[in-house]
């Protein structure tokens, strides 16, 4: 049974994790990064993103766009898909300068009861598409699960592949790598010499 998403201009709400699952529901919406403000502590001033519409277009910085459905598997196990896109805002650490992350994550989460129903095995690293596992509860915040996530997409040293500032730089050493060399200081003594 699936229920026809709710589009809010908000944060995800807080539910009942296993009524949500257990009735197929779906929630989506877009809001302004600045209503989380665990994310937004340490990192550099994010643009202020205004949300009108959810729509395909590009997410915006300053704007998180969400998704996130209940449901239950053949083994009847209750599961939330949440997919998160963002574009946030980070200081490169090599240059110095600006540096966009966009962001689009999809993780499936099997919820426990509780958590001692945690496995203690570790999941297997061949296996990406298992679900991780947390625990569920009848007031189960899926704002704070979708701050989780972004938190954990942001990189500890953020930094470009190629820092446009570096790439002027790289170019000049070669530049001046491919000049004729000055002549040795011990190569010009050897010709005094032998001019003697």
């Amino acid at each position: 049974m699936s229920v026809d998403p709710v589009f809010r201009l908000s944060v995800p709400p807080v539910v009942d994790a296993f009524d949500f699952a257990r009735r197929g529901q779906v929630v989506e919406g877009a809001f302004s990064i600045h209503r989380l403000q665990r994310l937004l502590d340490g990192l550099e001033e994010q643009p202020v993103g205004e949300v009108t519409e959810l729509s395909a277009a590009p997410v915006l910085p300053g704007v998180v766009r969400y998704v996130i459905q209940g449901r239950r598997t053949k083994d009847d196990e209750s599961q939330l898909v949440m997919r998160v896109q963002a574009n946030l805002v980070l200081e490169c650490q090599r240059c110095l300068g600006t540096l966009t992350l966009p962001i689009d994550r999809t993780t499936v989460f099997e919820l426990v009861r509780r958590e001692s129903d945690l496995s203690d095995d570790e999941p297997d690293e061949e296996d990406f598409d298992a679900p991780e596992q947390i625990v569920g509860s009848p007031k189960f915040d899926l704002a704070e699960l979708l701050e989780d996530e972004l938190i954990l997409e942001v990189p500890y040293v953020p930094r470009h592949t190629q820092c446009p500032d570096m790439a002027d730089l790289d170019a000049q050493a070669d530049e001046v790598a491919s000049r004729e060399e000055p002549p040795s200081p011990f190569a010009v003594l050897g010709q005094l010499k032998k001019g003697k």
